[in-house]
Formats: structure tokens, sequence, C-alpha cells
């Protein structure tokens, strides 16, 4: 049997005083970080720049730093979150059409990492979230 993997890219920046996270929105599942599986012979670190890539077009990546696993309340895979940078410049908004699910389109923002997530957010990433601010 084969366990499936998920990774979890996470990109942070620096506005003023502020650090923020890279999050979407989802057409139909709210406002969620990056995350996605590892495919057969892929490590982890790979995984997580190619899902980067197809959920938000971000290249030139690299990992900086792994905060750990994360274990969401339903049951499935464990999720490895990765802190990664890249040498583009990233806008304030951006959207990304991804290929996931027959094509959907995610729209790309800011949240301030010391902002609690609004109800607009799906409840795993709100976990997930907080799983990611108690580590970094």
């Amino acid at each position: 049997m084969t366990i499936v993997e998920k990774v979890v890219p996470v990109i942070f920046r620096q506005v003023d005083q502020n650090i923020e996270i890279l999050v979407f929105r989802h057409p139909i599942a709210g406002i969620q970080i990056v995350k996605g599986t590892v495919e057969a012979n892929e490590n982890l670190e790979n995984a997580a720049i190619r899902e980067l890539y197809e959920e938000s077009g971000i290249s030139s990546t690299s990992i900086h730093s792994y905060l750990g696993i994360h274990y969401p309340s339903e049951s499935g895979p464990n999720w490895h979150v990765f802190v990664c940078h890249t040498t583009e410049t990233l806008k304030d908004h951006w959207t990304h059409f991804c290929n996931d699910d027959g094509g959907l389109e995610f729209n790309f923002l800011w949240h301030p990492l010391a902002e609690e997530p609004t109800d607009e957010w799906h409840l795993l990433f709100k976990e997930l979230l907080e799983f990611i601010k108690s580590r970094y």
C-alpha cells in the first residue's frame, strides 16, 4: 500500500513591521494555503516546489526551511509544511489558472500573520494557519 503524502509550500513577506503569508481564494472552498499531493518517487521538497508552481504560477523557488508535520483534524494524510523563498517579485494580488479539478481560477492575496482568519477561510486551513504561526 502506498502512503499518500501532502506538502504545503508557504511563502512569507514583510511589509513594514508586518509578516504576511501567501493565501488564495478558491472559487468553491474558501481561502486556503497552497497544498498538494506528493507524486510517486518524488521527494517532499521537489513536490512542494512543483505544487507551488502548479497552483500559483510562482517559479524560481527554493526551500528555506521545514516547519514540520501538520496533523489535520479530518482523517487522511498528514501535511509536510515548508517555508519557501522565491526570487520573483510577487504582486499584492494575482489570478492563476490551475488545472486541478478540471481547471480553476485561484485569486492570490496576502494575509497578515498577526490577524485571525475570517469566516471565509476553509476550516482545515484555519487549523493549518495556527500550526504555521506556532512554528514560525
